[in-house]
């Protein structure tokens, strides 16, 4: 039986992902279908190199439909039978973040020669339209729910910016089923939702204590988020009474 960490009534799907609701994440499989939600995990990168120039890059696993039993439809929205790494989370996060466009990740932006001068210049490349510009907004707007009361990652909020992420909480698998105590937790969000400018990932493997994305990761990326955008200089979307700031467009970096 499927189970939530709260029991709720009728949810909607931005309410399904606010609350990280399991059962609502198979119902939404249900209704896209094995094949379908199988090409969307595709799309987006996973059981794939993301082709970043470094070493010892894994493919996760996203097995093929043919190895999908009666409970995969079910089970894979929420994250059973799937491994990713913590890069294909972060890419997937980021295609939402750019409207619906996967990009290759880049270690670096340019290669300098011992007199300062730009030598090698790399560029943004796209890999793929995964979702539309307009469902990726609409997906967006979900996201900003969970930081928010109500949602699953209320610690992950920032005074001055809009976030934009999702939680996640999963029981480790050992051989003969899951290993009792053990889990792994992370949040990964983007900020400005409205005018991305930073995306990242906070993932923890056992955490001691409390073992929920929303509890252990979440306050992480908050502390990381907030010296990250003193450092950059990146421009508020929100005062701190919490009413928006016009005309703010921070630029990608």
């Amino acid at each position: 039986m499927l189970r939530d960490h709260h029991a709720y009534g009728s949810l909607t799907v931005k309410a399904i992902i606010t609350k990280s609701s399991n059962i609502g994440a198979a119902k939404v499989g249900l209704r896209l279908g094995a094949p379908r939600l199988h090409a969307y995990m595709q799309r987006f990168g996973f059981g794939a190199r993301s082709r970043i120039s470094l070493p010892g890059e894994v493919r996760g696993t996203v097995h093929p439909l043919k190895k999908w039993n009666k409970l995969s439809i079910t089970r894979v929205p929420m994250g059973h039978e799937v491994a990713a790494t913590p890069l294909q989370m972060a890419m997937m996060m980021s295609a939402i973040a750019n409207g619906g466009k996967l990009m290759r990740p880049m270690v670096m932006d340019h290669l300098e020669n011992d007199r300062g001068r730009v030598v090698v210049q790399y560029h943004p490349e796209p890999v793929r339209q995964v979702v539309s510009p307009e469902a990726a907004r609409a997906i967006t707007e979900a996201l900003k729910t969970v930081p928010q009361p109500g949602g699953t990652a209320k610690r992950a909020a920032l005074q001055y910016y809009t976030v934009a992420g999702k939680t996640g909480t999963a029981q480790k698998a050992g051989r003969g089923g899951y290993l009792p105590g053990k889990y792994y937790a992370s949040f990964v969000g983007f900020f400005p939702a409205d005018a991305p400018a930073l995306c990242i990932l906070v993932s923890m493997d056992e955490p001691k204590g409390d073992y929920y994305g929303g509890l252990t990761a979440a306050p992480v990326f908050k502390a990381i988020a907030e010296r990250t955008a003193a450092y950059l200089g990146l421009k508020p979307d929100l005062v701190q009474q919490g009413s928006i700031v016009s005309g703010n467009r921070p630029q990608p970096r």
